[in-house]
C-alpha cells in the first residue's frame, strides 16, 4: 500500500488502535490443475439445499419503493407489491439467477443474484434513469438511433427491422432502450455474470443491454437479415494497451451464459473516447470480452465461533481486471475459487445477508492458498460490510467510518476485528477503481457515520461523475448500492457524507441518508473523534 501524506486536520487523528494485517500465502500447487477451465455451473459441487430471495424494487435516487413492477425469472413473472417487495422461493443454493425488471417510467434492467446457504437473501433492486440509460419510442417503420454522447455509446437499428418474437403484428409504438454497463465501476452490474456457455469465465471491456418492446410489452427481435450497429464504451480496470479487436459475446438467456459470436473493433471518437464497434443480429446483452486463463484461490469459510460454513457464496472481484467469479463452499466449508492468473483481486464470502471480511490477493501462474485462517462471517446478526468503488479518476478515494464511541476507521487507522473497535479497513486501494472494503462486527449501540473522501482532490471528474458507488450489506439492513445525487461542483467539496446508521440494543439497523458534500472543515467537525465508552448490541 502506498504511504499517504497526512495533511488534513481529520487525517491527523490517531486513536491508538493496532491494525491487524490479514496475511495470506501463495501456493504453487500443480496437483490442483491450476490452468484448467472451470465449468460455468460451479467448481465445488454444492449440495441441493434450497434458499430464497426477498427482493425490493426501488428508485435508485429516492430509494422509494416501486409498486407493480414486473419481475421475470426463468420465464416466470412476478409483481412487486405496494411496498415494492416480492419473493422468489425454492431456489437452488449456488444458483445464479437473472432477473429482468420492468416498471412504468423506467427502462428495463437486468440483475444477477446468487443464492447462498439455504437462507433468505434480502436484496434491493434499484431502477434509474441516469446517464447510462436512454430510450426512444416511435413507430417501427422509422430507424432507431440511440446515443449517449458523454459516454460515446450508440445503437442504430434500421427502419422496419423489428418484429414481435411470437410473429404477431406489433401493437402501437415501439420502445428501444440502451443501458450501458460499466464493469470497471460495478462488475456486479453485468447481466448473468461472467460465465461462458460450455465452461470458463471472461473479463469484460464494456457491455450494452438493448431491449425492444411494443406498447403491450411484447418482446421484439430483429427481422432475419437485418443488423443493429453497436458502439460500446471501453470500461475496464485493466491498464494493458487496448487491442484493435476483441471477442464479442451475446448473453444466451436459455443457456444462462455468454456465447462468442464475432469480434468488435476498437475506435477512437472525435472527443478522444475509446469504444468498440460491431454489427449484431440479436436484440439483447452484448459484451466485449476475453476468456480468462484461471488459477484457483483455495481457502475456507467459517463463522466467528470457528464453525465451518457449507454452501457459502465466495466471490473474487478483480482489482486490475473487470470480472467477478464465484464458488460455493463444500460440506467442510472449503472452496476453490477460479480467478484470473497473474492478477490482483478482492476475495470475500457471503452467507445469506452476512458478509465476511475481505482479502486482497495477488495470483501468479499457479494456485493460491489462503494460509492465515478462513474468511470469517459473524455468527450473530451484529455485523455489516461496506464496499467502495469508483472510476479511473480521481485516482485515490478513501472510506471513513466513525463509530458511536468515537473510533475513526480510515487509511491511517485501519482498526481490527478481533478486539475493539471490531471494525477494520480490510482493503485500501490507492490506484483507481477501488475497491475499499470495511467490515464491522459486534455493532455498537448508537450512530455510525460513513463518508467518502476525494483524496486526490481532482475534479475532472469529481466523485459524482467518477462515478462513486457504495455497497452496503448486513443481516438486519437491506443490501443496497448508494451514489451521490448532487454534483460536487464546488472545488472545496471533496468529502461526501453518504449515510448514517443507527443501531439499537437488539442490533437492528436504521439507515439514514445524508448525501451531503462537505468541505475539509465540515468533514473534520462531522468525523471528529469524541471518545466515549462503547456499548454493544445483543442480537436476538
Amino acid at each position: 500500500m502506498i504511504k499517504k501524506k497526512l495533511t488534513k486536520p481529520y487525517q491527523l487523528l490517531t486513536l491508538g488502535l493496532t491494525a491487524t494485517l490479514l496475511l495470506v500465502g501463495c501456493d504453487d500447487d500443480s496437483n490442483n490443475n491450476s490452468n484448467t477451465t472451470p465449468n460455468i455451473e460451479n467448481p465445488t459441487n454444492p449440495s441441493e439445499n434450497l434458499g430464497s430471495i426477498s427482493g425490493s424494487v426501488v428508485d435508485q435516487i429516492s430509494l422509494e419503493p416501486i409498486a407493480n413492477a414486473t419481475i421475470i425469472v426463468a420465464g416466470q413473472q412476478y409483481t412487486s407489491d405496494a411496498d415494492g417487495k416480492f419473493q422468489l422461493t425454492n431456489l437452488k443454493v449456488g444458483e445464479t439467477v437473472t432477473l429482468i425488471i420492468n416498471a412504468e417510467g423506467y427502462p428495463e434492467r437486468s440483475f444477477t443474484t446468487s443464492v447462498s446457504n439455504g437462507t433468505a437473501t434480502e436484496v434491493e433492486y434499484q431502477l434509474n434513469n441516469d446517464n447510462t440509460v436512454v430510450s426512444v419510442t416511435q413507430v417501427a417503420s422509422e430507424a432507431f438511433n440511440l446515443v449517449i454522447e458523454d459516454l460515446g455509446a450508440q445503437v442504430r437499428i434500421p427502419a422496419n427491422a423489428l418484429q414481435r418474437a411470437d410473429g404477431q403484428p406489433i401493437v402501437g409504438n415501439v420502445t428501444v432502450s440502451m443501458d450501458v454497463v460499466t464493469p470497471s465501476v460495478d462488475p456486479e452490474e453485468m447481466p448473468g455474470g461472467y460465465g461462458i456457455v460450455g465452461g470458463g469465465f471472461m473479463e469484460s471491456w464494456g457491455a450494452l443491454i438493448i431491449t425492444a418492446q411494443d406498447d403491450d410489452d411484447n418482446e421484439l427481435v430483429l427481422v432475419e437479415g437485418n443488423m443493429a450497429s453497436l458502439v460500446i464504451p471501453v470500461s475496464t480496470r485493466s491498464l494493458a494497451p487496448l487491442q484493435e479487436q476483441l471477442p464479442l459475446f451475446f448473453y444466451d438467456i436459455v443457456q444462462q451464459g455468454w456465447v462468442q459470436t464475432s469480434t468488435a473493433t476498437l475506435q477512437t471518437l472525435v472527443n478522444g473516447t475509446q469504444v468498440y464497434a460491431a454489427d449484431v443480429n440479436e436484440i439483447g446483452s452484448w459484451n466485449v470480452d476475453v476468456a480468462m486463463e484461471t488459477v484457483n484461490v483455495i481457502g475456507c469459510v467459517a463463522d466467528t465461533d470457528g464453525v465451518r460454513i457449507d454452501n457459502a457464496l465466495v466471490k473474487g472481484d478483480g482489482i486490475n481486471y473487470s470480472a467477478i467469479t464465484t464458488a460455493i463452499t463444500d460440506s467442510n466449508g472449503d472452496f476453490s475459487l477460479p480467478v484470473r492468473r497473474d492478477s490482483k483481486m478482492l476475495v470475500f464470502a457471503q452467507n445469506g445477508n452476512r458478509t465476511s471480511n475481505a482479502q486482497s490477493i495477488i495470483t501468479a501462474s499457479g494456485n493460491y492458498r489462503i494460509t492465515e485462517g478462513c474468511l470469517t462471517v459473524s455468527t450473530e446478526n451484529d455485523s455489516l460490510s461496506i464496499r467502495l468503488t469508483w472510476g479511473e479518476q480521481p485516482e485515490d478515494v478513501d472510506s471513513h467510518l466513525l463509530n458511536p464511541s468515537g473510533g475513526h476507521i480510515f487509511f491511517a487507522n485501519e482498526g481490527r476485528l478481533s478486539a475493539a473497535p471490531f471494525a477494520n479497513l480490510d482493503v485500501d486501494d490507492t490506484d483507481s477503481f477501488g475497491p475499499e472494503f470495511i467490515t464491522v462486527r459486534n455493532l455498537m449501540i448508537g450512530r455510525y457515520r460513513y463518508g467518502v473522501e476525494n483524496f486526490s482532490e481532482t475534479k475532472n471528474p469529481g466523485l459524482k461523475n467518477s462515478p462513486v458507488n457504495v455497497f452496503l450489506a448486513g443481516p438486519t439492513i437491506r443490501s443496497r448500492t448508494l451514489t451521490p445525487t448532487v454534483n460536487d461542483d464546488n472545488i472545496n467539496s471533496i468529502f461526501w457524507h453518504s449515510f448514517d446508521l443507527v443501531v439499537d440494543e437488539s442490533c437492528n439497523i436504521t439507515y439514514e441518508s445524508v448525501d451531503r458534500w462537505l468541505t475539509d472543515e465540515e468533514a473534520f467537525n462531522t468525523f471528529e473523534v469524541v471518545a466515549s465508552t462503547p456499548r454493544y448490541c445483543v442480537a436476538p
